[in-house]
């Protein structure tokens, strides 16, 4: 990691992150990171991803015209910190993300979700609002959609999730581009 690492007050740490538009080249970083524990864990999974199914189901998602998907990375690490998926659904973005567990606590989750935000901006210009939908449990990820100014819009649903074998509320974190 030598000098990329630049500690900042209290501790934190500031790395750049890049962003990387995956293709067909990218399969074997995403399936590091789905076959991370805490991925399987907020998944919803209980193992590993058997890797000849989630590369079909990898190429499906590169081929969808309502799917962007990327990879993240900064300068210092070999493997990939993350990944994001921006669902375009008429003139909203719904967001997906994962940062490796080796990762956290770095503020890599709150850049992931402020690229969201810039990148929509630039490229999604007829998008008017961007969220995502988090588990009430899942703390970090609040933290992260609160950081970058996403509203909590009172929405909820109940999702099933497989390692706790029951289901919980996901509240919908909201951001409208100016």
């Amino acid at each position: 990691m030598g000098g990329c690492i630049k500690p900042i007050g209290g501790g934190i740490y500031h790395m750049e992150l890049n962003f990387k538009k995956c293709s067909e080249e990218d399969f074997e970083d995403f399936y590091i990171l789905r076959c991370d524990k805490e991925n399987i864990y907020w998944t919803g999974h209980d193992k590993e991803p058997n890797k000849d199914s989630l590369y079909e189901w990898y190429t499906e998602q590169l081929r969808r015209n309502d799917r962007i998907m990327f990879i993240a990375r900064t300068d210092g690490l070999s493997e990939p910190i993350g990944y994001l998926y921006l669902d375009i659904i008429g003139n909203t973005v719904e967001i997906s993300y994962a940062i490796s567990s080796k990762e956290w606590n770095h503020g890599f989750g709150t850049k992931l979700i402020l690229f969201s935000i810039k990148y929509s901006k630039k490229n999604l210009i007829s998008i008017k609002n961007i969220y995502g939908w988090v588990f009430d449990f899942n703390y970090a990820s609040i933290r992260c959609f609160e950081k970058n100014r996403f509203v909590k819009s009172g929405e909820i649903k109940l999702s099933y999730f497989e390692p706790g074998k029951q289901y919980f509320l996901m509240s919908k974190y909201e951001y409208s581009i100016e």
